[in-house]
């Protein structure tokens, strides 16, 4: 690996909670419905007018807090710089909605490593073998699962180019980590309070996946802290 990254290193963006229920409709997902069942709090300021298209909603507050919802699917997404929120915002909305038949609920969290390296070449020079393989090949990728104590971490390992506030563009290694839960029960009240209880597991998650990267991809310097930047908050697009 390559030196400088002891000194720059790892960024955790963002993390997000999408539920899942068969009978999710995205017209339900509107400022006011949540407000009044209580799933966000009233004096939430809006950084933007909410977006309504035939296929999902999007809203954005000045919090950092983003909420999206698409087919049968309803995100919470912030960024990790700020006291995390959407844990409560995602038991609220169970709360509020108990009878959505749910199937289930993921945690997604996104982070990236700089790397000053030519575009493509990081991934394929630094954690593959070398080999005929590498003939000709523009561009490596990395998908791996790693065991944890709850639901397994799938991580995804992808190079891309990433324009800075200065307008200058940044080699980097994105790391998408997802801890992904089904729900169990007969009942709606079995499979609520099945569902419930995951969410107890997003800040050992959060820690997990943390250290996953850290250890075994960045470098492993003493004292190195995650570098938080909200500037490149979750974009919601799934």
């Amino acid at each position: 690996m390559q030196s400088d990254l002891a000194v720059r290193g790892f960024t955790a963006q963002d993390c997000a909670i999408t539920l899942v229920a068969a009978d999710l409709n995205p017209v339900m997902i509107n400022p006011d419905i949540l407000r009044y069942s209580g799933v966000i709090p009233v004096h939430w300021e809006p950084a933007s007018q909410p977006v309504y298209t035939p296929q999902n909603v999007r809203l954005a507050f000045k919090n950092g807090v983003n909420i999206l919802a698409a087919g049968h699917q309803v995100t919470f997404a912030e960024p990790m710089e700020i006291d995390s929120q959407i844990v409560a915002i995602a038991q609220q909305f169970v709360r509020a909605f108990p009878n959505l038949q749910y199937k289930g609920s993921t945690l997604n969290i996104r982070g990236y490593l700089p790397t000053d390296a030519l575009p493509g070449r990081y991934i394929r020079d630094t954690w593959l073998a070398e080999g005929p393989w590498q003939d000709d090949c523009a561009r490596a990728a990395l998908n791996l699962v790693y065991k944890s104590d709850h639901a397994p971490l799938e991580l995804a390992l992808t190079e891309a180019m990433l324009q800075t506030k200065e307008e200058n563009s940044l080699s980097i290694v994105l790391f998408n980590g997802r801890y992904s839960y089904g729900v169990k029960g007969d009942t709606a009240e079995e499979r609520c309070r099945d569902l419930s209880s995951y969410f107890e597991h997003v800040r050992p998650d959060v820690k997990h996946y943390l250290n996953i990267v850290r250890t075994k991809f960045a470098k492993s310097a003493v004292g190195m802290q995650a570098d938080v930047q909200k500037q490149f908050a979750l974009s919601a697009a799934g």
